[in-house]
């Protein structure tokens, strides 16, 4: 925790309930009313949920992991605040003023966030009891992996945020000011960007299959390996007889029964398979499809044994329950995925023989791992900033120089 969050007056959840009680009186003008005023206080983990706070005023808070689903937070101020993974699905954040907040890591899915302020703000300045100054932020405004699916963002002013590996599929931001934000690796299927301005953001590695983007200003916009509903890779050819992918799969299969003496391995490296229907009901033990995109797909249970992925696309790709012991995702990108109850420890063939899962420098941010078995896995150099890893089993993995940045540990299994 930061020194200066540590130095925020606490709140209690009776406390807190009392304001709101006071804060609705006065928004319906009973007498005993009184307009929240929670600045420079700490409210960490404590719920909000379902309150009425149009018009409070948070100046500086830390709000971080707090609840605050279904709530109504019309005109509210954040300026300045903490509200690292807090829980904000279904509130209405209409012309909420989210300058130089952080909310790195939030649930805002079905959040209205129209005519919002995400507009950088400058550092936040108070005084303690004990006369010690407090910085509440750098004047940063961050949104870092925020999950903004169905969000209503029209009309905001977003200008210069920092909303990088965010998901925000099929969200409302018609009319946006997006100027110099950052989008990288942003998720923005379906999303509507109708007279949006773009200009000189950096829309690096965004993944825009069915976006909307008519009208919208990208004049001076950075955006190198954007993914879009064109192939981005080798696809298929559907007009012959058979299915391409059914008689690559029998020569493998007979490749896998022969030990290699028959058949021939599959090799699906540099293929954009995006437009395979179900591919977790075939049998993919042992291919290799490096540099290949699965970005999105729904592979749930789907049997990928002693596999090289190497360098593979895998964002927001659905690998839950998956089988994937002893793969290879080395340099893979896998922010957002599901990965939860999957089995990624090792493959044992004897005994005295075992092939551990390698995730070198693979990129896990705010993926779902929860309940997966990561055991003895090499998660060397591997980002996992803001991943989700409760109960995750990690004994016996090498975290060499991993990112744990945000990650949440809780009942984490870890070597002691």
């Amino acid at each position: 925790m930061d020194a200066q969050q540590e130095s925020l007056p606490p709140l209690s959840q009776e406390e807190l309930d009392e304001i709101i009680r006071k804060h609705i009186m006065f928004e319906t003008c009973k007498p005993g009313g009184a307009r929240a005023h929670i600045k420079f206080k700490s409210l960490v983990g404590l719920s909000f949920r379902g309150a009425d706070l149009s018009g409070a005023d948070f100046t500086g808070s830390d709000l971080r992991n707090c609840e605050m689903e279904n709530a109504k937070f019309h005109g509210t101020i954040f300026y300045g605040c903490s509200m690292q993974g807090s829980r904000m699905s279904g509130s209405d954040f209409s012309r909420a003023d989210f300058r130089g907040a952080d909310v790195t890591g939030a649930d805002m899915t079905n959040t209205s966030m129209e005519g919002a302020d995400l507009r950088q703000g400058a550092k936040v300045i108070s005084q303690t009891s004990q006369g010690k100054p407090i910085s509440s932020s750098n004047g940063k405004t961050t949104f870092k992996g925020v999950d903004l699916e169905n969000a209503n963002l029209s009309n905001a002013r977003a200008a210069m945020v920092d909303l990088s590996d965010s998901d925000l599929k099929s969200a409302r931001m018609a009319h946006i000011d997006l100027s110099q934000a950052d989008l990288q690796n942003t998720n923005m299927t379906g999303a509507v960007l109708v007279e949006a301005n773009l200009e000189d953001s950096k829309l690096n590695g965004a993944i825009m299959v069915g976006t909307d983007t008519a009208g919208a200003n990208f004049e001076g916009a950075h955006y190198e390996e954007v993914l879009t509903d064109a192939p981005s890779g080798k696809v298929f050819d559907y007009s012959e007889e058979e299915d391409p992918l059914i008689k690559l799969l029998k020569s493998h299969n007979t490749w896998l029964q022969h030990t290699g003496k028959k058949g021939e391995r599959i090799d699906l490296s540099e293929y954009d398979l995006r437009t395979v229907p179900d591919l977790a009901r075939y049998a993919l033990t042992n291919i290799k499809a490096e540099k290949s995109i699965f970005q999105g797909m729904v592979l749930m249970r789907a049997q990928m044994q002693c596999c090289a992925f190497e360098d593979s696309d895998f964002r927001d790709s659905k690998l839950k329950e998956a089988d994937l012991r002893g793969s290879s995702f080395v340099g893979a990108k896998m922010t957002r995925a599901d990965l939860s109850d999957a089995n990624l420890s090792p493959l044992f063939f004897s005994e005295e023989r075992k092939k551990v899962t390698d995730l070198t420098n693979a990129d896990l941010s705010f993926t779902d791992l929860t309940n997966v078995n990561l055991q003895d896995a090499i998660l060397k150099g591997t980002n996992l900033k803001g991943a989700n890893l409760t109960r995750a089993n990690l004994r016996g993995a090498d975290l060499t120089e991993a990112d744990l940045e945000g990650a949440v540990l809780e009942k984490a299994k870890l070597d002691v």
